[in-house]
């Protein structure tokens, strides 16, 4: 696996109260570049992807990302920050 042909997963997770009602909606892609090289789309905001794990990416990975995506972000100690804007 490579970042020319990553993973790509469709989830959906839906929390529901105590009575059965929906209360979040969480519909998005699973970008998974091999080991711990994951990011992460969600559907309602398209344009945007989150890098999950700290420290350096690899050129590839973040030259795959920029060409699908007008914001990149990116875990870290203090929460995300954004490592790219196009």
């Amino acid at each position: 696996m490579s970042a020319e042909d990553p993973i790509i997963l469709h989830l959906r997770d839906v929390i529901r109260d105590e009575d059965g009602q929906m209360e979040q909606d969480y519909n998005y892609l699973v970008y998974d570049f091999g080991g711990d090289m994951i990011a992460r789309a969600y559907l309602d905001t398209f344009d945007k992807v989150s890098i999950l794990r700290p420290g350096p990416v690899p050129e590839a990975v973040l030259a795959y990302l920029r060409a699908r995506f007008d914001v990149i972000n990116q875990l870290g100690r203090d929460g995300y920050t954004m490592i790219w804007t196009a």
